[in-house]
């Protein structure tokens, strides 16, 4: 089995992995983009859910460079909507408007891969072995992105990482595609949700929303459990699908809307919404959100508000509707006590509690950028990164 070596390998083609690329090949680095999928997307391509939220502008001019291109290829597919602070889109647009931008940017892709072994020796990551098509291919780097979500390489790596409990998780969704909607006024629907009973118990909260390609996403199965357990996921997979069948005769003759509504598809994979994380240099807590502590070493911005998606209903008891945005420290990237490795997207260092502050795609976009530049640069201390992450246009002040 011989060894392929690069100057940057990222594990999750999520948007948080296709960003870490696109960032780390922008400063002339050979990059290796690993993903399970395939295709690009993560979430957006292959959990139903190609609805980019945390996006209140479609001006390239207001997001970093690798948002922006993405914005930008999106709208040349004729692929973005704007929808509040969410740009709709397809998953099939979000997948090939993604990979088209990777190929610009000469960026090695390998999908259907699986990641099956961690190397580390003396605090860094050596290299990484993956599962894909019957062969085991072994590949080192300099440098590593974790975006894989569940935080799979920092935890076989040997990073210290937290296992959030089922209760402080979020509850656990598939999506679905509906077609044959008559109109759509998502206030009025989810007043007159809010006052039935919903079939699926932990379901109080009406969430759906119009695609780019004329369906509409509706966010309505719920269960809990632990995304870490084999099966407990195959459990709350096999249960999701059943919720989202047995559910529509109900919609039906609830909401005259729906009378004539019809599954087109149900996501192929679950919507985690959080799992693992790694413990970093610098772990995000609810209290530093509360208190609203300016950290230093910012390197992306998140939200302030937190604790939707409980395992029992809608809100948690611990809810928080702070206004703002949450300034996001390096500290919080690095997946301690290893050199040359970083996390990017939602299992970044953060409270559980608090994971809906950084978990949005345009969160885990940003989050990307940072960290896919840090491994470029050889993880630098900060006067050295911020150039770079100012170059790429990145936000680094609460406004």
């Amino acid at each position: 089995m011989t060894a392929t070596h690069f100057d940057v390998l990222v594990l999750g083609a999520g948007p948080g992995g296709f960003a870490a690329a696109v960032a780390a090949a922008k400063q002339g680095k050979n990059v290796m983009l690993v993903e399970q999928n395939a295709a690009p997307g993560g979430v957006a391509a292959f959990s139903a859910c190609p609805v980019i939220a945390g996006i209140a502008s479609l001006d390239p001019k207001q997001h970093n460079s690798v948002s922006a291109e993405l914005l930008i290829e999106l709208q040349e597919m004729q692929a973005a909507k704007l929808m509040g602070w969410a740009v709709n889109s397809s998953e099939l647009a979000v997948q090939i408007a993604m990979t088209r931008i990777l190929k610009r940017n000469r960026v090695k892709m390998l999908f259907y891969a699986t990641l099956t072994e961690v190397e580390s020796e003396k605090e860094r990551v050596k290299a990484v072995t993956v599962c894909c098509a019957g062969q085991k291919l072994r590949f080192t780097a300099d440098n590593f992105v974790d975006a894989s979500g569940d935080a799979v390489l920092a935890e076989l790596a040997g990073a210290s990482c937290q296992h959030g409990s089922v209760e402080e998780s979020m509850s656990k969704t598939v999506l679905m595609k509906l077609s044959g909607i008559k109109s759509f006024d998502k206030a009025s629907l989810k007043q007159r949700f809010a006052q039935l009973q919903c079939p699926i118990a932990i379901q109080d909260h009406f969430m759906g929303t119009p695609l780019a390609d004329g369906t509409l996403v509706l966010n309505i199965s719920a269960v809990a459990g632990d995304a870490l357990s084999p099966w407990e996921l195959t459990r709350m997979d096999q249960e999701l699908r059943e919720q989202c069948w047995q559910i529509m005769p109900w919609l039906r003759s609830q909401f005259p809307e729906f009378a004539e509504a019809q599954i087109v598809s149900i996501a192929p994979r679950i919507g985690v919404r959080a799992s693992r994380n790694i413990l970093g240099r610098c772990l995000i807590t609810c209290d530093d959100i509360d208190q609203d502590r300016q950290f230093a070493e910012v390197v992306a911005l998140g939200k302030r508000s937190y604790g939707e998606h409980y395992v029992k209903c809608f809100s948690s008891p611990w809810r928080k509707w702070h206004k703002g945005e949450l300034p996001i420290p390096y500290g919080a990237l690095i997946a301690e006590p290893l050199k040359n490795l970083a996390a990017a997207g939602r299992c970044i260092a953060i409270e559980t509690k608090a994971i809906s502050c950084i978990r949005l795609m345009a969160h885990c976009l940003a989050t990307g950028v940072a960290a896919g530049s840090a491994a470029a640069l050889g993880f630098p201390k900060y006067d050295k990164l911020k150039p770079a992450l100012l170059k790429l246009n990145c936000r680094l002040q609460a406004e």
